[in-house]
């Protein structure tokens, strides 16, 4: 028995006093609308509705089950008009998880805009370093940065693609002067993990997966972002940060960029969530917003990039 549509169908009988018209409502029989409220009354060991020739009444239950039935079925046709709004309606919450070495400013404001566009959606952002289990940590959508993704189950979309840059502050460059690359081994080398790969042009007082051993002491090892910067701009070392992460600093001439006629590691900017299918609508505005507003920032930091770079033969500590 399909206790919902039985029912359903005993609501309506109630509510009508007749059969065939709810039969004529629902599309179906009249046999099969009488079968309905007799296994209802069946399952239930009592009866529901006093029959007649002439009438249909309910029983003293059958009121009291009647009025029950009409709070549990519009409970029910609310949860399914939610449910389906989810699809077309973007609101609720939505849970985002971002690296922080994603552009926080960035970032931040392309949210900041999504939620004036779509005021029904909550946004719970989460920064944690590590890549994000969407299904076992219940996060909706998560940007990350990375030259490439592991193969998984979920769907990702590529927003933005950016170069990677060595910087330094102009005070620690009028300290620790580097007039080549041929310098850089004698100075300290900040990272945001163990993994440096410098072009193959460099010479050979770097290794090809990272600096050489006898280099490692001399390094500063963060797993975050905008720590590096902190230390960056309190003249720590050299670093090597994606473009869009310290446009402000280089344009300020906070930080100068090195050596741009070495291109480093690409740095990708993802955006990756569970499923293709029936994705609620606050996920799919979303996504569609970063792929649109924050590539349009991104791509704003590359397109600056260039007119900066030209300034920097003037900073003293770059002259030979």
């Amino acid at each position: 028995m399909d206790r919902i549509f039985s029912m359903r169908v005993f609501s309506r009988v109630a509510e009508t006093g007749n059969f065939s018209a709810v039969a004529k409502h629902m599309e179906c029989s009249a046999g099969n609308i009488s079968r309905a409220v007799v296994s209802l009354e069946e399952h239930l060991h009592t009866r529901l509705l006093q029959r007649t020739t002439r009438s249909v009444s309910l029983t003293e239950c059958g009121e009291r089950y009647y009025q029950r039935c009409k709070k549990i079925l519009a409970d029910i046709d609310d949860a399914d008009a939610e449910a389906s709004e989810a699809h077309t309606l973007p609101r609720g919450k939505l849970r985002v998880h971002a690296v922080p070495d994603i552009g926080l400013k960035q970032l931040t404001s392309t949210i900041v805009e999504y939620r004036h566009a779509f005021p029904s959606v909550s946004v719970d952002l989460k920064l944690l370093p590590n890549m994000a289990n969407l299904i076992e940590d219940e996060f909706d959508v998560s940007i990350v940065s990375a030259s490439s993704l592991p193969d998984s189950g979920n769907v990702s979309r590529l927003i933005g693609r950016c170069e990677r840059i060595l910087v330094a502050a102009p005070d620690y460059l009028m300290r620790h002067p580097i007039r080549t690359v041929a310098d850089m081994p004698n100075h300290t080398l900040m990272q945001t993990s163990s993994s440096f790969e410098p072009p193959a042009e460099w010479p050979s007082g770097y290794a090809r997966h990272g600096v050489d051993e006898a280099e490692q002491a001399g390094h500063f090892v963060v797993n975050n972002m905008q720590a590096l910067r902190v230390a960056l701009l309190a003249g720590a070392g050299v670093g090597a940060v994606p473009t869009y992460s310290v446009i402000e600093e280089l344009k300020e001439g906070k930080l100068v960029q090195l050596f741009p006629e070495y291109p480093l590691q690409a740095t990708n900017v993802f955006v990756v969530y569970p499923s293709r299918h029936f994705i609620d609508a606050k996920i799919r505005t979303f996504v569609e917003f970063l792929v649109v507003a924050l590539k349009q920032k991104i791509d704003f930091s590359i397109a600056n990039l260039a007119p900066i770079a030209v300034r920097i033969p003037a900073q003293p500590a770059l002259q030979p």
